[in-house]
């Protein structure tokens, strides 16, 4: 099958992350043998190095169709008008060169809304999945709202990546979505690399440094409970605008021995930190999926996760502790069970559960099932 995959952009050297959760189940579904081309759309600003214009080329066993075009903040009506152009374009390209999709694949709302304007036309079916965290929250923008119900309703089948983003946009736009979780690289998480013998109590998170994802939270519970033990450390990988914030929080703590920020850093990197460490945290308001948490079982560690949308789709008590958001006494009292409890955990358990529902082999089959059963009732 021939699948056009619709993306914000595609993950390279400098910037590991964009596109990443659309770029992983590309790869999956070129490993499961279909014929898989990535249309990658990146509008962001001067201030991203990359090469702008036409990209066309081969990473990771995927055909990638790029078009880079500058645009930064510009009015959000007109990135939206460039974006459905630009999408245009590629798909024209694309079925000039490899000839017409049999499905059509575009991920979050914007991408999505821009790919309907574009593409509903050409008589292909369209299928989107869903991983907007905002989704997650208890009132919806109503920019979104209205994004929402001129996108959702237009696609012939809608995905989400968990069971609260699906219960939101039945809720709000009277769309049943199925439910198919993102990818996670079981060939960097995995309880194939031994874990490493190391000494102490080393708790390691991974995640933006954004309000949202609570790390001065985390850093101010770790503070209290590093308070009673000698022997604990705190590793956090990630970027973003709050770091300044975070390192005086360190630093008027007197933690900067004991808690590294580490910036972003390759999936290798962080799997490698991961063999030593005992447990996972992060302490996020609200998540669509939550894949760090995901990567960290697959490595066998048991994780301290909060009630923000989706964890609890995976998180039970043969793999950690789940808790409410935004308690930083509750946080104290799970690292301190943690400390007392990890190695009661099985971890080869733990990491096989999760490879059974979120390896790449595992969602391309569910992803797989959904294009042939859209073809098929679109084809009547």
């Amino acid at each position: 099958m021939r699948v056009f995959i619709i993306s914000r952009g595609y993950p390279s050297e400098k910037y590991v992350t964009n596109g990443i959760f659309e770029f992983d189940q590309a790869k999956a579904l070129a490993k499961q043998g279909h014929e898989v081309i990535f249309l990658a759309n990146d509008l962001r600003s001067l201030r991203r190095k990359r090469k702008f214009g036409s990209e066309s080329f081969i990473k990771d066993g995927v055909q990638v169709e790029a078009l880079n075009i500058p645009c930064g903040k510009i009015p959000k009506r007109m990135l939206m008008k460039v974006r459905s152009t630009v999408i245009k374009r590629l798909y024209n390209r694309c079925v000039r060169k490899y000839g017409k999709p049999d499905i059509i694949h575009s991920h979050f709302l914007e991408i999505s809304y821009c790919t309907v304007k574009a593409l509903r036309g050409e008589g292909i079916p369209l299928v989107m999945t869903e991983h907007l965290s905002t989704m997650n929250n208890k009132v919806i923008p109503e920019n979104l709202i209205a994004l929402g119900n001129n996108t959702y309703r237009y696609c012939d089948k809608v995905i989400a990546v968990g069971k609260k983003i699906a219960q939101t946009i039945e809720n709000n736009f009277g769309v049943k979505a199925e439910i198919i979780p993102n990818v996670v690289d079981t060939d960097s998480f995995s309880l194939k690399s031994v874990p490493v013998r190391h000494n102490g109590f080393k708790v390691i998170s991974v995640g933006a440094l954004i309000k949202r994802k609570h790390m001065d939270l985390l850093i101010k519970a770790f503070t209290e409970f590093a308070e009673k033990h000698d022997d604990v450390s705190l590793e956090i990988f990630g970027k973003g605008e709050e770091r300044e914030n975070l390192e005086s929080l360190i630093a008027e703590n007197n933690m900067s021995s004991t808690i590294t920020l580490h910036g972003a850093r390759p999936r290798k990197e962080i799997a490698d930190s991961m063999k030593k460490a005992d447990c996972f945290v992060l302490a996020s308001d609200v998540e669509t999926f939550g894949v760090v948490y995901i990567e960290a079982m697959a490595m066998g560690l048991p994780v301290i996760a909060t009630k923000s949308g989706g964890p609890e789709n995976f998180v039970n008590d043969t793999n950690g502790i789940l808790i409410d958001p935004d308690n930083k006494e509750v946080l104290v009292k799970s690292l301190e069970k943690m400390y007392d409890s990890c190695g009661s955990y099985d971890k080869i358990k733990i990491s096989e559960d999760i490879a059974k529902q979120f390896s790449p082999k595992a969602v391309a089959e569910q992803l797989s099932k959904i294009y042939n059963q859209t073809i098929k009732t679109i084809s009547g």
